[in-house]
């Protein structure tokens, strides 16, 4: 089977919360690990489901890596549909609180019951791309209908800024909000599930891997420099710390595989 990759936009009502769907489909190579980031993602397979971490995965699985990377094998001929939420965005469409989903590979019945079933068996029937995305809009307008947090929307712009420009400081984020540091801090972590310090941490290193995944003659070095890292030293011990693994691991891994990083939508300050 021939890989098709497509990727498109949802609705403009949920642009803020959904980056795109994507989809994949056929025999490609992966990376040997994914690793860990501020958005979320939800696969809905047709295909034959990953291996991930030696175990197959739910036919519908929602993924929120943050401290870990998780090692992910083809286990046949694969076809999904996948939903790219954006950091801290994935609270609206649920009624659960998400901080215990963190690090795991969850069925998405744990979120959206049996209707994640029914979901997962309209997308296996639809056909292509574009009727696939009329699906998932139709299934999270509904549930952003009714589960949408409209009094954290300023919270979200200040997580956004932070996501873009990850060396922005905590008193500066704290000053736009007008809440005193500690006061940003806790309602910060009471949110998403972890603190603003860390959350700068993933995705710097989320945007230094992008990086290096689609500028594949870039030295890692230099990669990590223009991200913010001090040196060498700290991006090894922040990539060891978040994922386990050595850069060298991961990048080559990114570099000699098929990957799932897309273009930003937006430069990285």
């Amino acid at each position: 089977m021939l890989r098709q990759c497509w990727h498109l936009r949802p609705t403009a009502q949920l642009r803020r919360f959904i980056d795109r769907y994507w989809g994949w489909e056929g025999d490609s190579p992966l990376p040997p690990r994914l690793p860990p980031g501020i958005g979320s993602e939800c696969i809905f397979h047709y295909g034959s489901p990953y291996l991930l971490d030696g175990k197959e995965s739910p036919r519908a699985v929602l993924l929120c890596l943050r401290t870990r990377a998780i090692a992910i094998e083809a286990n046949g001929a694969f076809g999904f549909v996948a939903v790219r939420f954006r950091g801290g965005s994935l609270r609206h469409f649920c009624a659960p609180s998400l901080s215990h989903l963190h690090d795991q590979a969850w069925p998405a019945q744990a979120v959206w019951e049996d209707d994640a079933e029914r979901l997962s068996d309209q997308l296996a029937q639809a056909a292509g791309p574009a009727v696939r995305a009329a699906v998932l809009d139709q299934f999270f307008l509904a549930r952003l209908g009714k589960h949408e947090d409209r009094s954290g929307h300023g919270l979200d712009s200040l997580l956004d800024k932070l996501y873009y420009a990850p060396g922005t400081s905590i008193d500066a984020l704290a000053g736009h909000s007008g809440w005193t540091r500690r006061h940003f801090q806790r309602k910060f972590t009471d949110t998403y599930g972890l603190g603003p310090k860390q959350f700068a941490r993933i995705a710097r290193l989320g945007h230094t891997m992008r990086m290096l995944a689609l500028s594949p003659a870039l030295p890692a070095p230099d990669a990590a420099l223009r991200m913010g890292y001090f040196d060498q030293s700290h991006f090894i011990h922040e990539t060891r710390a978040l994922t386990g693994c050595t850069p060298q691991a991961i990048v080559s891994g990114l570099r000699e595989k098929s990957h799932f990083y897309n273009p930003p939508s937006r430069p990285i300050a």
